[in-house]
């Protein structure tokens, strides 16, 4: 229904689940994330989740410049997110094939994702279909100003039937597909 402040929303806590490829996901919005699933823990909430899509797009012409197709392809999508810890999970995504007394070049290994945002009793969740591969997005620094944070970019791949996440929400949430 348009104009719907229920369906607005301001997410006052969100969570990012890290797991093997064979995580299995929650059965439903009221699950818990099974024990096979890590936390990143504490987030940057004012960087927040950040989508960001590309694609080739071609328009085709025909004689006398008439617009007749426009071909869309190579259909790319990362979503970020800020963490505020070092724990176990954030190392194995900062720095993949590291150990805890040597740091190796970072090669990304395929993940399963779920990112979680909560708002009283409402619950989005995306979990990755297939996979996800997390790099670091920018520069680290460390100060004694600021908490160390790392922007971390991850590249969702889809399934061969072009799904990328499967999506489980509260009925609060209008069903958006």
């Amino acid at each position: 229904m348009p104009r719907n402040p229920e369906a607005a929303s301001l997410w006052a806590d969100a969570d990012v689940y890290v797991g093997p490829l064979t995580a299995i996901a929650p059965a439903t919005i009221t699950a818990p994330f099974p024990a096979q699933w890590g936390l990143v823990g504490l987030l940057n909430g004012d960087a927040g989740f950040v989508e960001k899509r590309e694609e080739q797009v071609k328009d085709h012409y025909a004689w006398g410049g008439i617009l007749v197709r426009t071909s869309r392809s190579q259909f790319k999508l990362t979503k970020s997110f800020v963490v505020l810890e070092d724990n176990d999970e954030t190392r194995k995504l900062i720095w993949p094939g590291s150990t805890a007394t040597q740091l190796v070049v970072p090669r990304p290994t395929p993940v399963k994702l779920a990112f979680e945002t909560r708002e009283g009793t409402k619950i989005k969740r995306l979990i990755t279909r297939r996979y996800a591969e997390v790099s670091v997005d920018g520069d680290i620094a460390e100060t004694e100003a600021d908490l160390t944070q790392v922007t971390l970019s991850a590249t969702i791949f889809p399934d061969s039937s072009g799904v990328l996440f499967d999506r489980q929400h509260t009925d609060t949430e209008p069903d958006e597909g």
